[in-house]
């Protein structure tokens, strides 16, 4: 049975969706949001509605706040609002209906990556994570990682070499450095065949931006990962085009040793699907993960 709740926070009203499963208080996973995907109709927030709360999982999930139905200014990068927002969503779910507070756990995907383990470290209410393609690379060198390896594989080594120049002197400009040399680079960037698979803004932000911008592309996750000291099930593709998978596996280990599950989809990308048909590998490791870890 699906329950519409809606979550007043700081301002805002988060629009959410409850799945319960039948029995006294079940335990729960709530889903935090990749960076494009800020409603809560996407297929993989969807198959966690599917497929939990008949495993014995409540699921909640939620439009991102200022996108969908949520109301307050927009959060995508603002990744301590959304970690604050996320807890308020555990908490106020856990009020509303039957849910046992010492299993409620996080799922998150891309940026919800970076998220779900931020709120971990803020509350002890997070019992556990579940983390699809969590970065562990700052979200500039993401980008300039990003940039250099679709650009190399569509274009070649130069112009690989070329899009992750654009992205090193965006984040110099960033840290203060000179604008007028970034805007020349992205005028010459525009006129080349690789501008797209830079993935760079079509506008440079002005000065004054630049604190905004570099709180959200110089976010240390590796930092965030050595606080984490809930049970953690990492979950990454082996043809992930927009992050550098074998670095993020080092981070995390480099963070939590032993102390993670990992499972690696073979033939899938950033999501573990083909194109929107999950994968029953990825659907198979959840189930049983969770299950594990919250005692069913």
């Amino acid at each position: 049975m699906r329950t519409d709740l809606s979550i007043p926070v700081d301002g805002a009203v988060l629009a959410a969706t409850l799945s319960r499963p039948d029995g006294d208080h079940p335990p729960a996973v709530v889903a935090l949001h990749g960076a494009e995907r800020g409603i809560r109709d996407w297929y993989l927030y969807e198959h966690l509605h599917e497929v939990l709360p008949p495993a014995g999982i409540a699921v909640v999930t939620f439009d991102r706040r200022g996108d969908g139905e949520s109301t307050g200014d927009p959060s995508r990068g603002r990744f301590q609002q959304q970690a604050h927002d996320a807890l308020a969503v555990i908490e106020q779910a856990t009020r509303a209906v039957d849910l046992d507070p010492e299993r409620i756990g996080l799922w998150g995907i891309s940026q919800g990556g970076w998220v779900a383990p931020l709120a971990a470290t803020m509350s002890d209410r997070v019992a556990f994570l579940v983390l699809l393609a969590s970065c562990g690379v700052t979200p500039g060198e993401q980008m300039r990682w990003t940039a250099g390896f679709q650009t190399r594989r569509a274009f070649g080594e130069e112009a690989g070499a070329d899009a992750e120049r654009l992205w090193e002197t965006a984040l110099d400009w960033m840290r203060g450095g000179d604008r007028d040399k970034l805007e020349t680079a992205v005028a010459d960037a525009k006129a080349k065949p690789w501008w797209k698979t830079a993935w760079f803004p079509e506008d440079v932000p002005p000065d004054e931006a630049r604190g905004e911008v570099r709180e959200e592309l110089d976010f240390d996750p590796t930092a965030v990962f050595a606080r984490v000291r809930v049970p953690t099930l990492l979950v990454y593709g082996d043809e992930d085009e927009w992050i550098p998978v074998d670095e993020s596996l080092s981070a995390w280990r480099d963070a939590r040793g032993e102390e993670i599950d990992i499972v690696m989809v073979l033939g899938t990308g950033h999501e573990p699907a083909h194109g929107e048909e999950v994968s029953p590998e990825y659907e198979e490791s959840l189930e049983t993960w969770l299950r594990a870890t919250t005692g069913l």
